[in-house]
């Protein structure tokens, strides 16, 4: 099932278009990098798609060199479904 997505959904989900499926987790600064969003405003908007089950949380990440990078976000296939298919407006 798509959710309908709020503008500020999509802007925070745009920062995963050009991820892969292999890896795709982001900090928050790097969401807000991508998505031109306020780094506040994201870590609100990214746990409530975490909550909606569009995206989901990891801790103990690393880097490709393999040293340690934290935790992140990554969209799931559900917020992937959601963003492609323009989701419409909603609460």
């Amino acid at each position: 099932m798509t959710r309908k997505l709020t503008e500020l959904d999509r802007q925070a989900l745009s920062a995963f278009e050009e991820t892969g499926d292999d890896f795709g987790y982001l900090s928050f600064g790097a969401i807000a990098e991508r998505s031109g969003m306020e780094r506040g405003r994201v870590r609100r908007q990214v746990r409530r798609l975490a909550r909606l089950g569009l995206a989901q949380f990891k801790s103990g990440l690393f880097t490709e060199d393999g040293a340690p990078y934290g935790s992140g976000y990554a969209i799931t296939t559900e917020g992937r479904a959601a963003l492609t298919s323009g989701g419409g407006d909603g609460q």
